[in-house]
């Protein structure tokens, strides 16, 4: 660690003990294979050791390996060395520059930025401490802010411009393309507003909650399959059960902790909303398996026990949903068709406050769901959490599981 940490004069500056420190501390030989295992790695450690002040998240931002980058911050937020940040937001912020150049006026450029930046990103500036973004949040503030992007790409060819655009131009524009199209409604009006544009507007972006879902006995062939078939990874036969069962989405599914584990030895539940839900066998004994044996790579760099149900490659981090996601295609479970189909039946069967207080929905999503799935209580049930001040109906005092569990 000396060597590759000194500097000029032979020595590790001060500003890198703290690093040097912790990398001692971990099994030896796992750290010469991460420090050795490519050129890029040990450039980057020569960098640092040759620059001035401390390390910080801007002083790795300005590598070019983006993916040691993250390798390092994960190692040096889970040991203390570097405080935590809102990785997506962080990456947004980093990415925005890069889609604004695609627009050749600095003028509108500057604009979109602005809107950026006091509108979608400052929602997430305003969440609290406790509550980072999720993946989910961030791919819909990129899809949003690329909408924008090319609505000005797409007016020059029209004879237009951002100043000189007419409800004409956008009517047309929203006429010629998909649906995504449309997520360029709060630009609209935001730029309407401060007098950027004329009074412009679009209709909101919506879609059918079950567009896209499919059949009962293919979700249940696919329960089936992970209950039965015990060759299938814990991990995937867990995650994949809680999405079929449960409508828990990947993003939420990465996000569990220990904490959210309640086991008394014999009945296990699983914080997931407000209210623990109690999980039936056999896929309580696979989260059970999963707290005594999580499935880490950087389990040797971890500074103990992963906090996390679902840990991913990275040090003191989850597993990233998207790599959920592709873990479960191979297994032939779709994720949003399938959790879809299950969100339909969850709803046929339970009223909107119970819906939303175990499974972590909002009372008006519990209520959409249940209004789709052809419930009659949709609307009496987000009244009820509306003006009962939550509180919980009496017929479901206890814990309520899904009634097919195979």
């Amino acid at each position: 660690m000396r060597e590759v940490f000194a500097g000029a004069d032979g020595r590790v500056r001060p500003e890198l003990q703290g690093v040097v420190d912790l990398l001692r501390t971990l099994d030896g030989r796992t750290v010469l294979r991460w420090v050795h295992k490519t050129p890029a790695r040990r450039t980057a450690f020569r960098t640092l050791a040759t620059a001035t002040g401390p390390v910080t998240h801007a002083s790795l931002d300005a590598f070019t390996d983006e993916a040691m980058a993250e390798h390092l911050r994960a190692l040096l937020v889970a040991h203390g060395v570097l405080a935590v940040r809102d990785e997506h937001l962080a990456r947004i912020e980093k990415w925005l520059p890069k889609v604004l150049g695609r627009l050749t006026d600095a003028g509108e450029r500057r604009i979109v930025e602005r809107w950026a930046r006091w509108q979608p990103l400052r929602r997430l500036h305003r969440q609290p401490a406790h509550r980072p973004t999720t993946a989910g949040q961030a791919c819909g503030i990129r899809h949003e802010i690329r909408a924008v992007v090319r609505l000005l790409e797409w007016l020059p060819g029209q004879g237009s411009s951002l100043a000189n655009c007419t409800q004409h131009h956008i009517d047309a524009y929203l006429a010629t393309g998909s649906v995504g199209r449309l997520r360029i409604r709060s630009f609209l009006h935001w730029t309407s507003r401060h007098q950027h544009t004329q009074a412009l507007t679009a209709p909101y972006y919506t879609s059918s909650l079950a567009a896209d879902i499919v059949a009962a006995d293919t979700r249940w062939s696919l329960v089936h399959r992970l209950v039965q078939e015990p060759g299938i990874a814990v991990r995937d036969r867990t995650a994949g059960l809680l999405l079929l069962l449960f409508a828990q989405p990947p993003s939420r599914i990465c996000a569990l902790t220990r904490d959210d584990v309640l086991d008394d030895g014999t009945t296990l539940r699983l914080q997931l909303g407000t209210h623990p839900v109690e999980i039936p066998p056999p896929l309580d004994t696979m989260v059970r398996e999963l707290v005594r044996h999580p499935v880490s790579k950087a389990h040797r760099l971890e500074p103990g026990p992963s906090r996390w149900l679902f840990p991913g490659s990275r040090t003191g981090r989850p597993m990233e949903p998207v790599s959920l996601s592709r873990r479960l295609k191979a297994l032939g479970i779709r994720p949003r068709p399938t959790r879809n189909a299950s969100l339909m039946d969850l709803a046929a069967e339970l009223p909107a406050i119970v819906f939303s207080r175990l499974l972590g929905f909002s009372e008006q999503t519990a209520a959409n769901w249940i209004a789709e799935s052809g419930g009659e209580d949709a609307t009496y049930g987000a009244h009820r959490a509306r003006t009962a001040g939550g509180a919980r109906p009496a017929s479901h005092d206890g814990p309520v599981t899904p009634t097919r569990v195979p």
